[in-house]
């Protein structure tokens, strides 16, 4: 059986704090309060998804006690590229690493890329196609998101960094369990993103004009209701699958970051999790993208939260919901841990402040 040896992470260290989000965006400090955000961490001149992959990607193999030659295979399963297609982020993660023995595959499925990466992962070990495999997110949003153009305030939230979890079958958990749920109305598939930078409107002067090649949220009043019941009922199914498949009744430890907590929070009560069984980052990090998860899960484990031998992770996306389950050989998951740029102090129980519904 296959599972997480380790989990690396790499933040940057420089930071804006909220009232400095809201004046970037032109929003009202209340709003930023509101969404829970306190800072959000601001990518360098040279933090891009390769370079930030790679540090994560270190940090998880030392963790590990394995060498860069150890690494058998990079999934990068980030949103965000140095380069726009054909290029390949997991190569440009390799040759940071130098690592010149590994194969690389990018998968793209927005947040959810890093459950399906971590499925994927692990069939391959089991199948003894590979020893040591690499889930590595990493992003940055800044070219994408205009300060003062905000359509939505959660675009003020989304921030740099990565995290990279290393999957072997020697640790001290196995991956267990998946399960997803697309939204049967496909027509949301283009809900969010550029509206140029592809076949269908090329980046040229009359895009740039337009800032067409920027973020745009693309979702009328009704899309967006209409999304939130399909998220929830992707909760709900799920994690009705996982249970059936692992004969749980219950979870000790969720790993999601939804932008507005309560929703999901509110679904997961519904299913009898409790809201504390989790833990956030995005008040203190901003919205990293799929890396988020990784983070959640070594931030709680580093604290010394109680995650326990029955851990899931969990993502909604506009047009698709996936969910995975570990569970533990022992007490707990056993990840060895390693990374910079996070003050773990600000998830000490000390700071830490009960249900984060908002």
């Amino acid at each position: 059986m296959a599972g997480i040896r380790s989990i690396g992470w790499w933040v940057p260290k420089a930071r804006r704090a909220a009232h400095e989000i809201a004046d970037d965006y032109g929003l009202a400090l209340d709003a930023i309060v509101k969404l829970g955000l306190r800072t959000k961490a601001v990518p360098g001149d040279d933090d891009h998804p390769s370079t930030m992959g790679a540090r994560a990607t270190r940090h998880a193999l030392e963790a590990a006690r394995l060498d860069v030659d150890d690494l058998d295979l990079l999934l990068f399963a980030g949103v965000t590229r140095d380069w726009p297609a054909p290029w390949v982020c997991a190569f440009g993660v390799l040759h940071e690493l130098g690592a010149r023995r590994a194969a690389g595959l990018d998968i793209a499925n927005r947040c959810a890329g890093v459950i399906d990466a971590l499925w994927l992962a692990k069939a391959l070990v089991e199948s003894g196609a590979h020893r040591t495999v690499a889930v590595c997110c990493a992003d940055r949003y800044d070219h994408m998101m205009i300060p003062r153009r905000a359509e939505l305030v959660t675009e003020a939230a989304y921030a740099a960094g990565a995290a990279t979890a290393i999957v072997t079958a020697d640790a001290g958990n196995h991956i267990v369990a998946w399960s997803h749920l697309t939204n049967p109305d496909l027509s949301v598939h283009t809900a969010g993103g550029p509206l140029a930078g592809g076949t269908r409107r090329p980046v040229d002067d009359a895009a740039v004009r337009e800032s067409m090649q920027h973020w745009r949220s693309r979702l009328a009043i009704a899309a967006s209701e209409s999304i939130a019941r399909y998220s929830a009922d992707a909760d709900r199914h799920n994690y009705r699958r996982l249970f059936e498949q692992t004969g749980w009744t219950g979870v000790d430890f969720v790993a999601c970051s939804p932008m507005v907590p309560g929703p999901q929070l509110d679904v997961l009560d519904e299913i009898g999790i409790d809201a504390r069984a989790t833990l956030f980052t995005i008040p203190h990090l901003g919205h990293i993208g799929p890396a988020d998860l990784l983070l959640i899960l070594g931030v709680a484990t580093a604290v010394g939260r109680p995650v326990g031998p029955r851990v899931t992770l969990s993502v909604r996306t506009p047009v698709y919901a996936s969910a995975l389950a570990i569970a533990a050989h022992s007490e707990d998951l056993a990840i060895r841990l390693a990374g910079e740029g996070v003050d773990l102090a600000l998830w000490a129980p000390e700071h830490e402040h009960g249900d984060a519904r908002g």
